[in-house]
């Protein structure tokens, strides 16, 4: 037999075994995922705004006379105590006007003294029968106006002087400035707006609801707050000014929310968000953004760890309600609890009861 023959009949063989021998894939290890749980919100916490902290009171301050501002005494984020000097205007033309005041001043209570001795005089002489009664009262009337110009005088010369002080912008309270809408060597008119100062004291979250959601708040049960910087702590909020008017552009209202007992944490232009107790029934959860997936288009699901009946842990989906989109987050309600551990990352790979080797967000490993 030729060794082409027994070439042909080795390869047949082969074929013939393997077409008789059952297929058995390899066997596939767990896929590692990123896990952490979910963060309850309380009760029907069914709506979430995001905004920025802002102080009570936040005022703009401005030079009560025109000038050219000369210094500045502060930049943006220093604090400042009350009566601080924050800006100067060039001190030359307040220092003008108030010599011309006193000039005038002076000029006045001159004429005043003449009109006086005048009018001494002419009662002497109408004592004497030198001059009519006319003259008199004329001379009397000359002193009148001399002293309403003295008293008119002196007036503006107050005027002068405190207008003299006013080229020094102080701070009426201890505060923040948060803004500075002038450099030196601008020229400003008097009531421009220089810098803005946050007054110490009462911190509130400045969000924006679209409208008609706006019952909605006055109705709530319960307003909480959150700092982005420190989502282990709460806040209790509460409504203090809703505006009765829309935005023309944006068709959403501004509301303030007051944080009560706010701590050193709460910093000024911090981000924020505020959580609404609405009327709903389950509870809400906050869940990554990147844990979020779909089933269909319809049904919005998260993937939980679960551990099956030989001890393996595998990746189930569990239908959720999406109750508010967050930045980096979903508000959502379902059949979840806070010891629960759902898959944040890559959600999109997963398929029912795939093993998995969960790694918790926090351990370095999934860092």
């Amino acid at each position: 037999m030729s060794l082409r023959a027994r070439l042909q009949i080795l390869l047949a063989t082969v074929f013939l075994l393997a077409g008789c021998t059952d297929q058995v894939p390899p066997a596939s290890g767990a896929r590692a995922v990123v896990v952490e749980s979910p963060q309850p919100l309380a009760q029907s916490m069914t709506d979430a705004y995001a905004g920025a902290v802002r102080a009570r009171v936040e005022a703009d301050l401005a030079f009560r006379v025109p000038g050219k501002i000369a210094s500045r005494a502060v930049d943006v984020g220093m604090h400042v105590q009350r009566g601080a000097v924050l800006a100067v205007l060039d001190p030359e033309d307040a220092r003008l006007n108030l010599a011309a005041a006193k000039a005038a001043v002076a000029a006045a209570e001159a004429d005043l003294w003449i009109a006086q001795n005048e009018q001494k005089r002419s009662v002497e002489l109408r004592a004497r029968g030198f001059i009519s009664q006319s003259a008199v009262d004329k001379q009397k009337s000359t002193t009148m106006l001399a002293r309403a110009r003295r008293d008119q005088a002196r007036a503006e010369l107050d005027l002068a002087r405190n207008q003299a002080q006013y080229t020094e912008l102080k701070t009426d309270t201890a505060g923040v400035v948060t803004a500075v809408m002038a450099e030196v060597g601008n020229v400003v008119s008097a009531g421009q707006p220089v810098m803005r100062v946050a007054a110490d004291g009462g911190r509130e979250v400045l969000i924006q609801v679209p409208e008609g959601r706006a019952p909605a708040l006055r109705a709530a049960k319960r307003i909480s707050v959150v700092l982005y910087a420190d989502e282990a702590r709460r806040y209790v909020g509460r409504i203090r000014e809703i505006s009765p008017q829309a935005d023309a552009e944006t068709r959403t209202q501004e509301v303030r929310v007051s944080i009560v007992a706010a701590d050193a944490k709460v910093q000024l232009g911090a981000t924020a968000t505020v959580y609404v107790a609405g009327s709903g029934d389950n509870d809400s959860f906050r869940v990554p953004a990147t844990a979020l997936g779909s089933r269909d288009t319809q049904q919005a699901v998260v993937w939980r760890v679960e551990t099956a009946s030989d001890g393996g842990l595998s990746a189930q989906p569990v239908p959720v309600e999406v109750r508010e989109y967050l930045d980096d987050a979903v508000i959502v309600a379902g059949a979840l609890h806070a010891s629960d551990r759902l898959i944040s990352a890559g959600v999109h790979l997963l398929v029912p009861g795939m093993a998995i080797m969960p790694v918790d967000r926090t351990a370095k490993a999934a860092l």
